[in-house]
């Protein structure tokens, strides 16, 4: 079993205030990629893009984290060099009216860019979040996941809004029981 991490780049800073006001809907990680993968055994990381006025964005829905393009660019050369990593990438558009031909023109250039790019990294999924969630780029790569985080276990009144409060009570049982799929993804991978 690989552990993943949920939404792993939501531990960085929110660009607003407003998005710093509300951070704790949408932080699912504490710890930075590296330290996931070195101190807590990391080896899927999920990727979440989007692209504003053609400008790489990480966001966690309405939430956009404080990273640049080369930034990125930098983990994902490290992430390379560790030979042993998997990333789903997903396009993080929800509504259809930000889901335009340009965003996702963008959005597989990337994808195809990062896979030519990066050889020694599977990468997988390269689904939008719309209602009807299709494939916006195709990677010969599909892992079986099971994923247990609080948007998809939680009751409706505390899914998204309390992701640390569910990992608190649930990552434990969930590590130990484990699963049957290649990967297990979870929030908060150092709460255990």
């Amino acid at each position: 079993m690989i552990l993943a991490s949920h939404n792993s780049w939501t531990y960085l800073k929110p660009k607003t205030w407003w998005m710093k006001l509300i951070r704790f809907t949408a932080r699912c990680q504490d710890k930075d990629i590296k330290s996931q993968y070195n101190d807590y055994g990391v080896r899927c990381f999920d990727l979440r893009v989007r692209f504003d006025d053609n400008q790489l964005v990480i966001s966690h829905g309405i939430i956009k984290y404080c990273i640049t393009a080369e930034e990125v660019y930098e983990i994902l050369d490290w992430l390379d060099k560790c030979g042993d990593v998997s990333i789903r990438l997903i396009h993080e558009v929800r509504k259809e009216k930000d889901y335009t031909e340009e965003r996702i023109s963008n959005f597989k250039k990337f994808c195809s860019e990062v896979e030519k790019k990066y050889t020694n990294i599977k990468f997988w999924c390269g689904k939008n979040l719309l209602p009807t969630a299709t494939t916006d780029y195709e990677f010969e790569y599909a892992p079986t996941c099971e994923e247990l985080y609080a948007s998809v276990c939680a009751p409706k009144l505390i899914d998204d809004w309390y992701p640390r409060w569910f990992a608190s009570k649930n990552n434990h049982k969930i590590l130990e029981k484990g699963t049957d799929m290649e990967m297990l993804m979870i929030d908060f991978v150092n709460i255990r």
